[in-house]
């Protein structure tokens, strides 16, 4: 279970101090005055002392505890019990406190600070102390500083979309004290190195590096200075700086340049006067000979504002410092941006970590491997850092783990917790965009209602089958692309509120194996890694199963989500999963996305349980341009490619119908650049008119849909393959005894090449057809197999050219020679001759159009009708058949002498 405590500090009219506390589950609020700790000379008295190596553990503890009592308090004599409960800021504080620890959460602390309140981001609250531990060395306390600013209502979203680049630079000028570079960049590679070999990070790194060399980097991967950034291919979201920092006034003689304390009035080596530079931080890169060239924040501030980034993390000494300066009240103000880190947060760089005080060199390999390894495992910016600081603790006895800070940017309005962000390395298929899809919303909303409280029955819809009493895993399925990933995050995002045990969400790309997957589960659950042996699944797992009984044990439902759970492709795996899924308590509630009918591992050894499988369809063509437009706007492709013209709206609806309810599409034309089986594409919009990309979809399909289902297609077995080829002719529903048409040996081709495994089809295509259900490429409704248009396009390519035109004429006769053919059927039996292709083909589709128009005369298909006579008539005038471009004239002249008369009355 998961909190988070939101607390804002304000100065009211009288000048006083108020402190406001909200929860997140229940968003209550209470407010109280807030009386500070320390004075303005006693703040700086302890900064000082902090940004020493030498302080003892009694030392930290007083001042945590200090910290802690300010916020949490003894209460007021005197109090009512009614108002401590409703009212009391330290009776919010300790009473979520207390429960959380009872039930083994975890507590988010996000502390905002308002105008006239910067004073108090630079107190230590890193060290709170309730008395008994440290809360953020506890594993149940993270902490995040959030600065408010008042008329500033754009964000900078940190969530960003792999494949991204992030950078590490390091610079040890010559004239200063050595570091161990290699080892923290060493260390950051291997924590990264599950994401790099799945081609969702490259891992960039400039030594030794100049002022210069950053400009030119941010310039070619960042964004920096351009002002069509669109080719960026992959964008540079994350730079990490190892290095030397310091806050103080840099001497203003060019032979001299001194860093000298801020307090400092003259520089102490050449005595200039300091009284007009004004203090703040710099960072040590190199210059052209390898010395020393100190950067000042200013110069940082203006070249990160205009790039990519989104997180910043800053491995040296003082890059988060915050002295006060001189005012007549006692406590002093803040000046924002002359702190590196706040200073780029303020930029709107989504987040920095920064340090406040001194740091030592050797603990920073450390630091960087648990930071970047938890971000790799999917963890928050807030659970990476707490691991991290979990990792320092042992380090020089207990120095340094409380010094890492991390700052946010919060515009004005919204007071976001880290349950609101999501970490920089998000999995490939997460969405960042949503819209539409209101109704399987409200469905799985219903769904996972019943199945958190473990009672009753629901029926979703009317397509879809009532859910059991005592079922507690759902599985959305559907083909690859129509959006299952998106769809299971924003209803679990929907409906977390439900689940108050919280929420574990991990993606099985890549096959991951079990093993990985308990231990990515044991993270989120918040076990020590300490604890899990490497190759012992079953302790793993049963460390695991403990945690999830625990909280089930005190009625807090959990969900478990799985992404992309076809991934897991081998039988031993299945069974292993199998095998946890049957052990859950009826209180964790499983929901996995999947291509495949989960039904398959259901039945090991005999001990099935139930699944719901809940089928995602096509989204309708009104989202999907809402979507086009919300990628569109975030990418900035929407300025260039100037939707709000008229001509352009009119090919926008048109893509969306060619699209045919594939988010996927909008994804690859409009939204940010992905990599799909190793391959990079970028948005097609960002090179092409919408009038190409049109074109291209009505002949053929993306690039980028035919990879996605390309993956899929490569795991059927070559049977089904082929099978899902002949099939993809049918444009309309077909049943079991069209399918047997199509397989009879008698109606397949006699050509060499596919001679034999046509002739095993045709003995064995049940087996073939139900892999194609259970992998959706093809879906069921009791009746008849429908497949989507896309797969249909996609499948039929497989087919060589001479097998691809005998099915579309068997297909072609099997409409044709019904008894009474329908509207739908004479239309898609002409497209099928057209399909096949040759003069004879073309010939035979004329003559359909002529009978087909004799048939449907005045039932009402005029518009559909006259557009398969025009094309009819093309296709007779390039044969030079004079009779039958006579009657296709005739029928189209009926036609349009029938509609006038109906304009006419």
């Amino acid at each position: 279970m998961g909190e988070t405590l939101h607390l804002l500090f304000r100065r009211r009219e009288n000048g006083a101090f108020e402190l406001q506390v909200r929860e997140n589950w229940s968003g209550r609020a209470v407010s109280g005055s807030f009386v500070p700790p320390y004075t303005g000379r006693q703040l700086n008295a302890l900064q000082k002392k902090l940004n020493k190596f030498n302080n003892s553990i009694p030392d930290l503890r007083d001042i945590g505890y200090r910290l802690f009592l300010a916020l949490c308090g003894s209460e007021t004599p005197g109090t009512s019990r009614r108002e401590l409960s409703e009212q009391s800021v330290q009776a919010m504080l300790r009473s979520v406190i207390q429960r959380t620890l009872r039930r083994r959460g975890t507590v988010a602390l996000t502390f905002s600070f308002a105008p006239d309140c910067d004073e108090f981001a630079r107190y230590p609250w890193e060290l709170l102390h309730n008395g008994e531990h440290f809360l953020l060395a506890s594993g149940v306390f993270s902490l995040t500083r959030a600065l408010l600013r008042p008329g500033e209502t754009l964000g900078c979203d940190l969530p960003v979309q792999t494949p991204m680049r992030m950078l590490y630079i390091s610079a040890t000028p010559r004239n200063c004290t050595p570091l161990e570079t290699e080892r923290s960049y060493e260390a950051m590679r291997r924590a990264l190195a599950g994401p790099i070999e799945k081609g969702q990070v490259w891992l960039d790194r400039l030594d030794q590096v100049t002022f210069d060399d950053l400009v030119t980097y941010l310039s070619s991967h960042g964004g920096a200075g351009l002002l069509e950034d669109n080719e960026t291919v992959l964008p540079c979201y994350a730079i990490h700086f190892d290095g030397h920092g310091a806050f103080g006034r840099l001497c203003p003689d060019e032979d001299c340049q001194k860093l000298n304390d801020a307090e400092e009035s003259k520089c102490v080596d050449c005595q200039a006067p300091l009284s007009r530079v004004r203090p703040q931080t710099y960072l040590s890169f190199c210059n052209e000979e390898g010395g020393n060239s100190y950067i000042d924040t200013q110069s940082l501030r203006e070249l990160f504002i205009s790039s990519d980034v989104r997180l910043v993390v800053l491995s040296a000494c003082e890059t988060a410092a915050m002295p006060g300066e001189s005012s007549r009240h006692q406590h002093r103000s803040v000046s924002f941006d002359a702190t590196l880190a706040t200073s780029l947060v303020m930029a709107q760089v989504p987040a920095v970590v920064a340090m406040p005080f001194s740091i030592q060199d050797d603990i920073s390999p450390t630091f960087m491997f648990h930071f970047y390894e938890a971000l790799a495992q999917g963890r928050t910016l807030e659970e990476a850092l707490s691991r991290a600081r979990h990792a320092m603790l042992p380090k020089h006895n207990h120095q340094g783990w409380f010094v890492p800070v991390l700052y946010r940017h919060v515009p004005e309005g919204r007071q976001e917790g880290p349950e609101d962000h999501d970490h920089p390395l998000v999995y490939p298929g997460a969405p960042t965009t949503f819209v539409g899809r209101e109704q399987e919303l409200r469905d799985l909303g219903a769904l996972l209602a019943v199945v958190a409280r473990g009672e009753g029955q629901v029926q979703p819809s009317s397509e879809h089958s009532t859910l059991r009493p005592g079922t507690h895993h759902i599985a959305l399925t559907g083909p690859a692309g129509i959006g299952k990933s998106a769809l299971a995050c924003e209803a679990i995002q929907r409906n977390r509120e439900k689940f108050t045990g919280g929420t574990i969400a991990l993606s099985l790309q890549g096959g991951k194996l079990f093993n990985e997957a308990l231990m990515d589960i044991a993270h989120q659950l918040h076990i020590s890694t300490k604890t899990l042996h490497p190759e012992d699944h079953r302790y793993r797992q049963e460390l695991v199963l403990s945690a999830l009984r625990s909280r089930a044990s005190r009625d807090l439902p959990c969900l478990l989500f799985l992404d992309s759970f076809e991934e897991v492709k081998e039988h031993s795996q299945l069974e292993l999963w199998h095998r946890f899924f049957s052990a859950l308590p009826q209180e964790v509630v499983v929901l996995i996305s999947s291509r495949s009918n989960p039904d398959a591992i259901a039945v090991v050894e005999g001990a099935p349980y139930r699944w719901y499988e809940y089928g995602v369809s096509k989204m309708a063509d009104e989202d999907l341009l809402k979507l086009i437009t919300e990628l569109a706007a975030e990418s900035g492709l929407d300025q260039r490619i100037h939707m709000d013209d008229p001509k352009q709206q009119q090919v926008l609806r048109e893509i969306c119908t060619l699209l045919e309810g594939y988010p996927l599409g909008a994804e690859l034309i409009f939204g940010a650049a992905r990599s799909i089986d190793g391959k990079v594409y970028t948005p097609e919009a960002a090179t092409r008119s919408l009038e190409e990309v049109c074109d291209e979809l009505r002949v053929s399909q993306l690039a980028g849909i035919s990879a996605v289902l390309d993956v899929a297609y490569r795991r059927l077995t070559p049977l089904t393959r082929l099978l899902l080829s002949y099939l993809a002719a049918f444009r309309l529903p077909f049943s079991r005894e069209q399918i047997i048409m199509l397989v009879a040996p008698e109606n397949q081709s006699s050509g060499p090449t596919l001679e034999d495994i046509q002739l095993e089809l045709s003995q064995n295509w049940r087996a073939a057809r139900d892999e194609l259900v259970q992998a959706s490429f093809m879906q069921f409704d009791g009746r008849v197999y429908t497949i989507h248009p896309q797969i249909r396009n996609f499948a039929l390519l497989y087919l060589p050219l001479e097998e691809r035109r005998r099915v579309h004429r068997v297909v072609a006769a099997y409409y044709r020679n019904q008894p009474q053919p329908s509207p739908e059927e004479w239309f898609a039996a002409y497209e099928h001759l057209e399909g096949a292709g040759e003069p004879q083909d073309l010939q035979e589709a004329i003559q359909l159009a002529v009978h087909a128009s004799w048939a449907m005369d005045g039932r009402g298909h005029a518009p559909p009708l006259l557009s398969m006579l025009r094309r009819a008539e093309v296709h007779a005038l390039r044969l030079g058949n004079k009779t039958l471009e006579g009657q296709i004239q005739c029928c189209i002249g009926a036609i349009l002498r029938q509609l006038g008369q109906y304009a006419e009355a």
